[in-house]
């Protein structure tokens, strides 16, 4: 289920977010602030096993697509960072980060007006059930 949800995403993102010859590349940023309260610590090897299942059809279906991802908030200590690390390519490794600091990361990638405050930009923070329809910022 979880692949289709991020397949049905991206595709949405194809359709509607892209200029073909302008945008065509996307870059992924995942904000682990509650997710150890809505997970169980039981449940993150069958987490990190979807994943993976993720990363595999991205790859297949959007290939060269993906310019990096940042994984923010990253609950625990580096035990679950090494453990996500082991799921991941050797030659993928370099496109996945792990800030400490989201804002100080973010703010060379993007306008203020692109981010939300919590993520040092300017535009409001959303709750989880304001994301979508998802709003694209000027």
């Amino acid at each position: 289920r979880a692949v289709r949800v991020v397949l049905f995403t991206l595709e949405y993102a194809l359709r509607f977010a892209m200029v073909p010859g302008r945008v065509e590349n996307w870059v992924v940023v995942i904000d682990l602030h509650n997710v150890m309260s809505v997970v169980s610590p039981l449940h993150i090897g069958s987490m990190i096993s979807t994943a993976s299942a993720i990363g595999v059809a991205l790859e297949k279906v959007y290939c060269g697509r993906m310019v990096w991802i940042n994984i923010i908030n990253m609950p625990g200590s580096s035990m679950l960072t090494r453990a996500i690390n082991s799921v991941i390519p050797a030659e993928k490794k370099d496109k996945v980060c792990f800030p400490l600091d989201a804002a100080a990361a973010l703010a060379q990638h993007f306008e203020p007006n692109q981010l939300e405050r919590r993520y040092g930009g300017t535009a409001p923070d959303l709750a989880p059930g304001e994301t979508y329809p998802f709003h694209f910022f000027p």
